[in-house]
């Protein structure tokens, strides 16, 4: 249930005021935070993350046959 607050001055209302802005811009900027790091999350490359990478340097240690019979492996797994 909401209670009514009661004011004895103008100063106490605009105290409260000041708090409440303060308080909405704290939001906002927490919000904008949240947002551009979702941004950033949802780039590709984070999408894909560091997989790749890791395949690439595995992949690296082998030579010849064997890397292309492994590539081969690889993109019928994937594709």
């Amino acid at each position: 249930m909401a209670t009514t607050k009661i004011y004895k001055s103008f100063d106490e209302i605009n105290k409260e005021l000041e708090i409440l802005k303060v308080e909405k811009d704290l939001a906002y900027a927490r919000f904008k935070r949240d947002l551009e790091e979702t941004k950033e999350s949802l780039q590709p490359g984070n999408l894909i993350g560091e997989t790749p990478k890791k395949v690439l340097s595995v992949l690296s240690t082998f030579s010849g046959p064997l890397k292309s019979a492994a590539l081969t492996f690889l993109f019928k797994k994937l594709f």
